[in-house]
């Protein structure tokens, strides 16, 4: 049986922006961007709204101007796209809060921050694929960044191998 994804007539318009946004997380793919302040705070955001733009080359995502995802990424140039498995879905969820300016996001969900190769931003460990990404435009509320380093969980990378032979 198919449900339709036509927000109901009788939501105000806040509510209806809700309402798509979580029927938006059963139809495109989760991520995490995790970035850092110039203070140095890391920073971990849940974003529905991506995109690879070329195979490990670049990709791109919504992001709201007033969001410290976007500040971070304005002003460092930097940022990480980190791939969740459905098994920690539910400390990935507590990114999507909307925490204080320079509070932790990452620690706050329980997740484990790990250094990246060629960016400041962290990494997290518990994801199964990380895209470390250098800002190469934006425009009001589009990032697109270019991938300048691309890690794995191994049994990913087995189990893709292994379905093509």
């Amino acid at each position: 049986m198919k449900v339709s994804l036509t927000e109901p007539k009788s939501l105000s318009p806040e509510l209806a922006r809700a309402w798509k946004r979580e029927m938006s997380l059963v139809v495109r793919p989760i991520i995490v961007v995790s970035t850092i302040s110039k203070e140095g705070v890391p920073n971990a955001a849940l974003k529905t709204n991506f995109m690879i733009v070329s195979a490990l080359g670049e990709v791109a995502f919504c992001c709201f101007p007033a969001h410290d995802t976007h500040r971070n990424i304005v002003e460092t140039g930097e940022f990480v796209v980190n791939l969740p498995s459905e098994e920690i879905l539910e400390k990935i969820m507590v990114t999507a809060v909307d925490f204080p300016h320079n509070v932790n996001e990452i620690e706050k969900a329980g997740l484990t921050a790990i250094p990246s190769e060629k960016v400041k931003p962290p990494r997290i460990k518990e994801c199964k694929f990380h895209m470390e990404c250098k800002l190469k435009w934006r425009r009001d509320n589009i990032i697109v960044g270019e991938v300048v380093a691309a890690s794995a969980d191994e049994d990913l990378i087995e189990c893709s191998t292994e379905e093509r032979h």
